[in-house]
């Protein structure tokens, strides 16, 4: 079984929450920061593992979200719930337009090879270590 050490999040991203959490003014000692860490880790570790004993009493492997929420008021912090399923759901509808968005951007530019296919001009990228100079007077007008 992993060890705390093995579950620390990354230094990174812990600072950037900790920084998000408090005032400008407030400085953060490195055992602090390392008490903080400790604590998401064991947290993560203690919902995690309540939100399987929920997922597991409905007879499933598989960890929902509705295990987290009913997780969150079996260890008594039923007040995170709501919050919770907003910053869900805003996730939720930022990843459907970020993988939107991809298909659109993978279908412009299949299309775009089509429309160059079509016309036999496919064009191939030339890298510029393989380019070769060319002679102005063998150069034909674009």
């Amino acid at each position: 079984m992993a060890t705390l050490e093995d579950l620390d999040f990354p230094k990174a991203v812990l600072m950037r929450m900790i920084k998000s959490s408090l005032p400008d003014t407030i400085a953060i000692q490195k055992e602090a920061r390392s008490a903080v860490s400790k604590s998401a880790t064991v947290f993560v570790s203690y919902l995690a593992a309540a939100a399987n004993d929920c997922a597991r009493t409905d007879g499933r492997k598989t960890i929902m979200p509705n295990d987290v929420y009913r997780a969150l008021e079996a260890v008594g912090l039923a007040e995170f719930v709501p919050e919770l399923v907003v910053q869900l759901e805003k996730h939720s509808v930022l990843v459907k337009e970020k993988k939107e968005a991809a298909a659109k951007d993978k279908a412009e530019k299949e299309e775009e090879t089509e429309t160059d296919d079509e016309r036999g001009e496919a064009v191939e990228p030339v890298d510029e270590a393989d380019a070769e100079p060319v002679d102005e007077a063998d150069a034909e007008p674009v």
